[in-house]
């Protein structure tokens, strides 16, 4: 997979090192020399200088046979134009973009933007992390371009405590909300696929897909916590 990502911060410059070493080839465009110049002290030659909110600077990356496109700068309107200009000059098949402002969010989904990341949701869910005995963190939000607000759907991250209903059971036995799914197990000894027959243990997290409307049952349902 081939991964354009216009922004060097500290944001792009982890997502290039995290991809890169998935095995996915990477390439970060930033204006700043000396970002770039940090870039490729550490990962090698995967950065190139330019604006990535111009056509030209994207063509020189290849961003025509990009996969992806990840815009990460600080400017909600640069990442617009940039995650635009790679549906509509180079047919990228997903443009993925931070938004700073939640305001702008709906904006960028009616635009087509495959997804956004608010970074205001992501410092929230950090803060909750951080909560001593907190056992609902909600990740992010998961929308399809155009959606309405009502069909949103939150992934959340809930924690198993030692004296919850759902101990002891197989996943395939819990009961949950119609529009609500598990996506993921995180054990102690790392993330394992949702099974039927995946015993629940004291200290798993369960990361789930939910409707707003339904986060708080399915929380119920995993903790037996009001």
């Amino acid at each position: 997979m081939y991964v354009v990502i216009v922004g060097g911060g500290r944001v792009g410059h982890d997502l290039a090192r995290a991809l890169l070493a998935m095995g996915h080839e990477t390439l970060v465009i930033d204006q700043d020399a000396d970002r770039c110049d940090a870039i490729r002290g550490e990962l090698g030659n995967v950065a190139l200088q330019g604006n990535g909110a111009e056509v030209g600077v994207l063509r020189e990356a290849g961003a025509v046979r990009a996969d992806v496109t990840i815009a990460a700068t600080s400017r909600d309107e640069d990442n617009l134009a940039v995650c635009q200009l790679s549906k509509n000059m180079f047919n990228t098949p997903k443009t993925i973009s931070l938004v700073k402002d939640p305001q702008n969010e709906g904006l960028f989904k009616l635009l087509g933007v495959d997804v956004t990341v608010n970074t205001t949701h992501l410092i929230l869910s950090t803060i909750e992390t951080e909560i001593p005995g907190q056992s609902l963190v909600h990740l992010t939000t998961l929308t399809s371009p155009g959606a309405l607000e009502a069909a949103e759907r939150q992934m959340v991250s809930i924690s198993i405590p030692p004296d919850a209903s759902s101990v002891g059971k197989h996943l395939g036995e819990l009961v949950l909300p119609p529009n609500s799914f598990i996506a993921l197990v995180v054990k102690g000894e790392g993330p394992t696929l949702p099974q039927d027959d995946l015993r629940l243990e004291p200290g798993d997290k369960v990361v789930g897909v939910t409707s707003p409307d339904e986060e708080q049952l399915l929380h119920h349902t995993l903790t037996g916590i009001e």
